[in-house]
């Protein structure tokens, strides 16, 4: 009984606290992986965006001098 008391019910504790943390440890990696790849792709899709419309601009610049503002306005908010 004693041993119990003062060896195994201690260790028991100390497994269960150590499990838990463990868990929590993980559970952090794995919200702060998916935290970074919609960053990452968030990042892409704005680069994305900004220069598949600063391509256009040029494109259409090039090709006429006509209200470039109105027509492109709408993508212009979009990229904002």
């Amino acid at each position: 009984m004693l041993v119990n008391y003062l060896i195994k019910a201690p260790n028991e504790n100390v497994d269960a606290l150590s499990k838990q943390m463990d868990t929590r440890s993980e559970l952090k990696r794995q919200h702060h992986a998916a935290f970074q790849y919609r960053l990452k792709r968030f990042a892409v899709t704005k680069v994305g965006l900004s220069s598949a419309f600063i391509a256009g601009a040029a494109v259409q610049a090039s090709k006429s001098e006509t209200s470039f503002v109105r027509k492109y306005g709408w993508l212009v908010n979009l990229i904002a």
